[in-house]
C-alpha cells in the first residue's frame, strides 16, 4: 500500500518544492511550503531568486512531466500568453560541431519567463486542498532519537509558531540551501559537494521584434559559448509577445550591462545573428546582468549515515550552469520519482532511503553535460571532481560524434534533443542511432566554412563541416557524458 502519513515539511517555495508538494500532497493528510518571503499571487519576479529576470527554457521532458503531475500546465501557460513550440523544429541550436538539424517533431513545451512559469505552478499548487503556504524563514531542523529529523525550527514570520513538527522534511531551498550546516549542527554529516566554476555571466533585455526579425521560420536561436569563442547569446520568445535576448559570456568574459557594450558582445559572438536581431529590437527594459553560474553537486547518496525523515531535491542536490537551461526540468522530474517511490513503498523510511539513489539518477545526465561542456574551457576550476572513467571518457566522445550526427540526420537530433530534455537520454546508445553515427563516422560531410549563419527553415539542409573521424566506442559503453 502506498505510504500515507500525516504532515510534510517542505522548505522553499520555489519550483522544486512546488512540485514536491504536488506529490506529497497525495501522501500525507497536510503539506506546508515553508518560504522566508511572501510569495506572489501575480506574474512577478520572486525575491531572492537572481536568475529571475533572465532567460528561462522549460525543456521537453519538464513540461511533459508537468502536464502529467497537474493535469493541465501547458494549457495554462498558453492560455496567459506563452508561445507553445517544437524544439527541434522551431528552435536553431549551436554546438561546436554545427547547427543540429531541424525537423518537426512530436516534442512539445512552452516558452515563457521564470515568472509566469512560477506562478502557473504555484497557482496549481494554491489549489490542492491539504497544502498550505507559511511566510517564515527556516533556521534549523530538531532531531529526534537515533537519526531520525522530526522538526523544523524557524522564525515565526506569520505568528503561527517557530517550531513545525513533520514526518518529512524536504529541503527545496534552492542554491541558497543551508540543510548541510543545519544536520551538521544537529549531529549528521554533510554530503560530500562537487563543484565547477566556469565564470560564465549574462545580460538580458526584454524587447520587442519586427515579425520578420527572425530568419525563416525560425522562432529562437540558441548559440552558447563554444571553444573557439567564449561569447554567446540565446534569443526565445515569451509571453506578451516580448522576447528574451541574453548575451552569456564564459571564462571571466563577462557581458556588459550597457547598450554600446551589450551591441559590441553580440557583435563578436559566435554567429552575428543575434547581433542583427538587437540592432531591429526595442527594448522594454534595461539590460540587467549576472555572474552566477557555478554548477555544484551534493552526493546524498553517499552518506553513510542518512538522517530519516529528510530528504533534499531540486537545486539544493544539484545546481547547474543555468546556460543548459536544465534546472527547472530536474526539479519537476526529482518530484516524478518521489512520486513513483512513495507509490511503491509501504514505509516512509524505506521511500526516503531509496530516494537519494532516484534523485542522482534523475540529475546524472544533467551533472555530465553540463560540467563537461564547461569543462573545456581552460578557465574553468572545478573542486572535488573525480577523475573521468574509461567509460565516462568513451561516452563523451560518444556524444561529440551523436552531436556531429545530428547536424545532418534529422532521427538522431531528435532523439539527441530528447536526452538534453532528460528524457530518455539512454536510447543515444540505442541500435538504430549507434548505427546512423557509425554511417556518419565512416563517411563525414563534405565541409564547410560558414557555421555563423543558422538553418532558417525546418525542412532544409543545414549547413555542415567536416569533423574529426574516430572508432565508436563499446557497445556496452553505459556513460554519457557531455
Amino acid at each position: 500500500m502506498p505510504v500515507q502519513r500525516d504532515h510534510a515539511v517542505i522548505v522553499g517555495g520555489g519550483i522544486a518544492g512546488l512540485t514536491a508538494a504536488r506529490v506529497l500532497s497525495e501522501h500525507f493528510a497536510a503539506v506546508t511550503i515553508l518560504d522566508r518571503d511572501a510569495l506572489p499571487t501575480t506574474v512577478e519576479e520572486r525575491r531572492n531568486v537572481p536568475q529571475a529576470p533572465h532567460l528561462h527554457g522549460l525543456l521537453f521532458g519538464g513540461a511533459s512531466a508537468l502536464d502529467e503531475l497537474y493535469g493541465g500546465f501547458t494549457v495554462a501557460m498558453t492560455d496567459q500568453g506563452a508561445p507553445p513550440y517544437d524544439p527541434q523544429r522551431d528552435v536553431a541550436y549551436f554546438f561546436p560541431e554545427g547547427w543540429i538539424r531541424r525537423a518537426p517533431s512530436d516534442m512539445r513545451s512552452v516558452f515563457g519567463t521564470r515568472a509566469l512559469t512560477e506562478h502557473t505552478i504555484r497557482t496549481l499548487t494554491r489549489r490542492l486542498p491539504n497544502v498550505r503556504f507559511r511566510h517564515a524563514e527556516t533556521i534549523g531542523l530538531r532531531r529526534a532519537g537515533g537519526d531520525r529529523v522530526d522538526a523544523v525550527v524557524c522564525d515565526d514570520l506569520d505568528g503561527l509558531g517557530g517550531l513545525i513538527e513533520a514526518e518529512l522534511v524536504v529541503d527545496a531551498g534552492g542554491r541558497a540551501s543551508r540543510s548541510p550546516h543545519w544536520l551538521a549542527d544537529a549531529g549528521f554529516d554533510a554530503p560530500p559537494e562537487s563543484t565547477v566554476q566556469p565564470f560564465l555571466g549574462y545580460a538580458t533585455v526584454h524587447c520587442h521584434l519586427p515579425e520578420d526579425a527572425l530568419p525563416g521560420d525560425l522562432r529562437a536561436v540558441c548559440a552558447p559559448p563554444a571553444p573557439h569563442n567564449t561569447r554567446g547569446a540565446f534569443l526565445l520568445p515569451e509571453e506578451n509577445n516580448l522576447y528574451g535576448l541574453m548575451a552569456v559570456g564564459t571564462s571571466r568574459d563577462f557581458p556588459p550591462g550597457d547598450p554600446a557594450g551589450f551591441d559590441e558582445f553580440l557583435r563578436t559572438a559566435v554567429t552575428p545573428v543575434l547581433h542583427e536581431m538587437w540592432q531591429r529590437a526595442e527594448p522594454v527594459t534595461d539590460i540587467r546582468t549576472t555572474r552566477m553560474s557555478v554548477n555544484r553537486l551534493r552526493r546524498w547518496n553517499e552518506l553513510a549515515r542518512r538522517p530519516q525523515g529528510f530528504i533534499a531535491v531540486g537545486d539544493a542536490v544539484a545546481v547547474y550552469n543555468p546556460v543548459y537551461g536544465q534546472g527547472m526540468t530536474a526539479a519537476v522530474l526529482q518530484a516524478v520519482a518521489l512520486r513513483d517511490r512513495l507509490r511503491q513503498a509501504d514505509d516512509l523510511d524505506t521511500a526516503v532511503e531509496r530516494l537519494h539513489d532516484d534523485v542522482m539518477a534523475v540529475t546524472s545526465f544533467a551533472w555530465q553535460a553540463a560540467t563537461a561542456s564547461d569543462l573545456v574551457f581552460p578557465v574553468t576550476e572545478s573542486r572535488n571532481m573525480p577523475a573521468p572513467t574509461p567509460e565516462e571518457r568513451a561516452g563523451a566522445q560518444y556524444l561529440g560524434m551523436v552531436r556531429a550526427t545530428a547536424v545532418d540526420d534529422a532521427y538522431v537530433a531528435g532523439e539527441f534533443y530528447r536526452a538534453l530534455g532528460l528524457i530518455r537520454p539512454e536510447f543515444l546508445l540505442a541500435d538504430e542511432v549507434r548505427t546512423r553515427v557509425e554511417r556518419w563516422v565512416a563517411d563525414p560531410p563534405a565541409p564547410t566554412d560558414d557555421l555563423s549563419r543558422p538553418p532558417a527553415w525546418a525542412d532544409a539542409d543545414p549547413p555542415t563541416r567536416s569533423r574529426p573521424t574516430a572508432a565508436l566506442p563499446p557497445s556496452g559503453t553505459a556513460a554519457v557524458g557531455h
